[in-house]
């Protein structure tokens, strides 16, 4: 492998910036962009074509440069740049056209992938060693099918010991994975007489129709302030139930009694595996292995901070395929300045582009829970 990755990831702080990181990142970039470039017949290809070479990455500037693959030709193209025999995972995004993504990892890019997510919520604070309970909203491991946001979403059970977990989507009666409202209401009553903090992570679809749940039966739950809700994955074909980062903490603190600074959201695709996760002040923070620009359709050129345009991320980290700089399907506008005081860019996301949207397995469990009625009675409180 290389010593300029493992320089990157030992970085101390994983939302850093400053020369160190910037020349940390550039140096992981040139190794990445010269493997993949003798590797990988279709990315070599597409450089060749802009006239761009491994000798062509010389300075941080060169950056936005760098060739680009749309990230829907994972859908198309099952690209590798190693031998099959050193894949170790494979996950797919998988939507109701049938087309599915196809994202490979080998051993030191999987590895890389889950200390990236670790350092990062380290950096937030958000690891701790007090045992919880969790509520996942998403997948069990019996239905979860190498499912992306699946993985990640149980990824995140992973920072602070689990005293009881429990899968808001798992087998129903007839095998299928199935979801219950009024079920999580009675784990949420449960969790909420015992002595330990509650985290809650997956869809956050799934988890405000429960919260409607709770606040439909009139009466508030206290959890320890410790607690954590960190979700992931969109509202995708519920978009007319969405609601705003800030009214869903506001409901959140409201009813579960959980900090509002301790309500965060996770934005990532998985064919580009980086995490960005908000801060106390609700930005999306871009970390020290990647880095983002915003692009204006039609021309692609780069715009400037806080301009609306078509996300492009890069990352070093994935030394199995190609992905090293990918041109998303969302608007966005990169910007700094966070009032939470840490430097760096943040991402503010936009919405989707196109007419058809990017779809994923978010929309797959969204369509198991538009077939649910919106307004679920919760199951009575068990006596205490």
């Amino acid at each position: 492998m290389s010593d300029a990755l493992d320089k990157l990831f030992d970085l101390p702080d994983a939302l850093e910036s400053g020369h160190e990181a910037d020349a940390a990142f550039l140096a992981a970039m040139q190794v990445a962009l010269a493997h993949h470039y003798a590797r990988s017949q279709v990315y070599r290809s597409v450089c060749e074509m802009a006239g761009f070479t491994p000798a062509s990455l010389r300075n941080s500037g060169d950056l936005q440069k760098l060739p680009w693959l749309l990230v829907d030709v994972f859908k198309a193209y099952d690209l590798t740049s190693v031998p099959q025999q050193q894949i170790v995972t494979t996950f797919t995004s998988s939507g109701t056209s049938g087309q599915k993504s196809h994202v490979s990892w080998d051993k030191g890019s999987f590895e890389r992938q889950g200390l990236m997510r670790r350092k990062i919520m380290e950096a937030y604070g958000l690891v701790d060693t007090a045992p919880a309970n969790y509520i996942c909203f998403s997948y069990d491991h019996q239905t979860a099918e190498h499912r992306g946001a699946a993985y990640a979403h149980s990824a995140y059970m992973g920072f602070a010991p689990a005293h009881e977990v429990f899968f808001a989507i798992h087998p129903g009666p007839d095998g299928e994975p199935a979801f219950d409202a009024g079920e999580c209401v009675a784990v949420l009553n449960r969790f909420a007489r015992q002595p330990y903090p509650l985290r809650i992570t997956g869809f956050p679809s799934f988890a405000w129709r429960v919260l409607a749940a709770v606040k439909h039966g009139g009466r508030s739950l206290l959890f320890d302030p410790r607690s954590l809700i960190i979700h992931g994955g969109g509202w995708k074909s519920l978009a007319g139930e969405a609601v705003s980062a800030e009214t869903y903490a506001a409901a959140a603190e409201e009813w579960l009694g959980i900090p509002r600074t301790r309500v965060r959201d996770v934005y990532g695709f998985v064919e580009h595996g980086v995490p960005y996760i908000t801060c106390e002040r609700g930005r999306f923070h871009v970390p020290v292995y990647a880095r983002a620009f915003a692009r204006r359709p039609g021309s692609l050129e780069v715009l400037g901070k806080n301009e609306e345009g078509l996300l492009q991320v890069l990352s070093p980290y994935n030394w199995a395929q190609p992905a090293l700089s990918l041109l998303s399907t969302d608007y966005a506008a990169v910007g700094d300045a966070c009032p939470c005081g840490r430097r760096g860019a943040t991402i503010d996301i936009r919405g989707r582009a196109g007419l058809r949207k990017h779809e994923g397995c978010a929309l797959t469990a969204s369509e198991l829970l538009s077939r649910t009625k919106p307004e679920t009675r919760p199951a009575a409180a068990p006596k205490a």
